[in-house]
This record gives structure tokens, C-alpha cells and sequence, in this order.
């Protein structure tokens, strides 16, 4: 990766957001070019950034739980 692109994740690791320090590749020369081919697996990023589901709670899954509480 390239300095200046950095990237925001959660507490899970899961990425969040991508910052573009504009300031950083102007210092170093940088061409949006290399930026781009830096980025390359974006779209990869973005199909794993999903919203992640919570189980549902149903009443089957409540008992499989209390099961796992009697032992």
C-alpha cells in the first residue's frame, strides 16, 4: 500500500473506510495512476465490507441454547 491511503476498520478488523491523504502524494510525488493500481482489489473490499446480519432469534435457537445451559 501506498503512504496516504490508509484504511479504517472496527473492532472486528472488518474495513470501514479508505482516507486519501491528498497532502501525503503530493509530497511524495505521487501519481493518481499508482493510486488506482494500488486500489486494485477495491471491489473486492467492497464485497466483503457488507453489512453483517444478526442471527435471527427464534424460538428453535433458544432452545439449543437453554440445552447448552443445563450441563
Amino acid at each position: 500500500m501506498i503512504d496516504g491511503i490508509n484504511l479504517i476498520t472496527d473492532e472486528r478488523g472488518n474495513t470501514k473506510a479508505i482516507l486519501l491523504d491528498l497532502k501525503q502524494f503530493k509530497k511524495d510525488n505521487v501519481s493518481a495512476t499508482s493510486i488506482l493500481n494500488s486500489l486494485s482489489d477495491l471491489q473486492q473490499m467492497i464485497n466483503d465490507a457488507g453489512v453483517e446480519k444478526e442471527a435471527p432469534n427464534t424460538w428453535e435457537l433458544a432452545k439449543e441454547k437453554l440445552k447448552g445451559l443445563k450441563t
